[in-house]
């Protein structure tokens, strides 16, 4: 049983095999009798390319005159008329006569003294635009016609200054003239048609927040206006004195402004505090900052706007009050310099060469601040201690060959309001001369520097005043 049903599986297998094998060839014997059928078609339909003709139909036509003709024509007036007339003029000339009647004239004899009285009854008379008329007392004199007598002094006979006296008692009123007298208010341009045209400083006071002139054959005698500012920052807490740290030292720049009126014929105005998210700070020239221990905190739309004041051609003047690098006010501004300026933010040592050193006073470097004197920060219980100059340097950063910003650790704010007034038990008092000096000196660089915004002012006037 198990051989048949074995041999009827097989047969099935080779039955199926079989089946697959035919119908592998009938399909492929259909797919190539397809191909067959249409290659036929399409070579029995396929139609030769015909020619296609075109024809063109060219018309003419006949140019038709219209019916109507216009033809333009001359008006017709009414009258004729000239355009213009020639004026006839008359030749003839009447000449008129003129008269002289002479006038007899009594003489009067002068006396040799006269007195108040005798004014009255001398001759006055002048030939200007009168007549000779009769005076008092049946004398003659020369008048004008309706009973004035003349002013002034006459050109004919008569009076102790000869030829008349008048009622100016001989006098000669008439102006003296210097026939030397030269125009100096012909030619030149821009800043120099501003002083021939008489305009200075006083005339922009409302105009500009500064405008300082100098003399080039006097670096001392300057003149002009200038307004202080003092940039108001913020800070968690109030210094150690309680004062706020924008403000540490309140008597410094008073103290500056008043010496700089008495040293300069600058008008010197302390105009308030501004902050750097105040539209007007784009017109202040010079900021003055200070600030003691306690660091600066800032938003980045600030230290943008500071950014593009500096660069517009702005000043600023950063004095660390506590006289130390390392403490939070003097890292928090250079930290605030650095995300205003970006790489610009190079702070650089000045050499004593330096044009901040030499445009007022003369200074062989920067003078003595906090660092070098006798304050104390440490007693020994009978007199202060001096401790040694840390920073015999100033920093600034230069921006287009301009300075641009100048960081003092010297404690010059301090010098300013305090040392004069300090009590013997801190070191004072002190002597703070050389260091408002040196205050006039950054007051003067930071108002005749090159590309400042004073300068850009002086230029934008000297242009309005150039003449064509």
């Amino acid at each position: 049983m198990e051989v048949k049903a074995h041999t009827r599986l097989r047969q099935q297998g080779l039955w199926k095999r079989t089946y697959q094998k035919y119908f592998a060839i009938g399909f492929l014997l259909a797919a190539l009798l397809h191909l067959l059928i249409t290659s036929v078609y399409y070579v029995a339909t396929e139609r030769l390319p015909a020619e296609v003709s075109v024809s063109v139909e060219k018309r003419e036509y006949d140019l038709v005159q219209p019916p109507v003709k216009f033809e333009l024509r001359a008006p017709k007036l009414a009258k004729a008329f000239s355009v213009s007339k020639v004026p006839s003029y008359s030749q003839a000339f009447t000449p008129r006569e003129i008269k002289f009647e002479p006038t007899q004239v009594t003489k009067v004899e002068a006396t040799p003294t006269r007195t108040s009285s005798d004014r009255a009854n001398k001759i006055e008379g002048s030939i200007f635009y009168g007549a000779l008329t009769g005076g008092s007392g049946g004398e003659a004199s020369w008048g004008i016609p309706g009973g004035a007598v003349a002013f002034g002094r006459s050109l004919g006979t008569g009076g102790r200054l000869g030829w008349g006296e008048g009622q100016t008692g001989g006098v000669d009123f008439s102006p003296e003239l210097n026939e030397e007298v030269t125009n100096a208010r012909t030619g030149g341009t821009g800043l120099q048609s501003m002083r021939n045209e008489l305009v200075g400083a006083e005339n922009l006071l409302d105009r500009f927040e500064g405008f300082i002139e100098t003399d080039p054959t006097n670096k001392k005698k300057i003149k002009g206006f200038i307004n202080f500012y003092q940039l108001r920052w913020r800070s968690n807490t109030a210094e150690p004195n309680g004062e706020e740290g924008w403000n540490v030292f309140p008597q410094a720049l008073p103290k500056l402004q008043e010496y700089a009126q008495d040293s300069t014929d600058v008008r010197v105005t302390l105009a308030g505090n501004i902050r750097l998210d105040d539209r007007q700070i784009w017109n202040v020239p010079v900021l003055f900052m200070m600030g003691y221990v306690r660091s600066v905190q800032y938003t980045r739309e600030e230290a943008k706007n500071l950014g593009k004041w500096l660069r517009g051609g702005g000043f600023l003047f950063i004095d660390d009050g506590y006289a130390q690098m390392s403490g939070g006010f003097n890292k928090g501004v250079r930290a605030l310099l650095i995300d205003a300026l970006g790489y610009d933010a190079e702070f650089q040592r000045l050499p004593a060469s330096h044009q901040l050193f030499h445009c007022w006073e003369d200074f062989g470097g920067p003078p003595a601040g906090l660092d070098d004197t006798n304050i104390p920060i440490d007693r020994d219980g009978r007199t202060p201690k001096r401790f040694p100059e840390r920073y015999p340097y100033l920093e600034g950063v230069i921006l287009g060959g301009r300075l641009a910003v100048l960081i003092s650790s010297k404690g010059y704010t301090h010098a300013w309001g305090l040392w004069p007034i300090l009590p013997a038990n801190q070191g004072g008092p002190s002597d703070n001369t050389r260091q408002l000096h040196f205050g006039i000196n950054i007051m003067v660089y930071a108002s005749t520097a090159k590309g400042g915004i004073i300068d850009q002012n002086k230029a934008r006037v000297a242009t309005e005043f150039q003449r064509k």
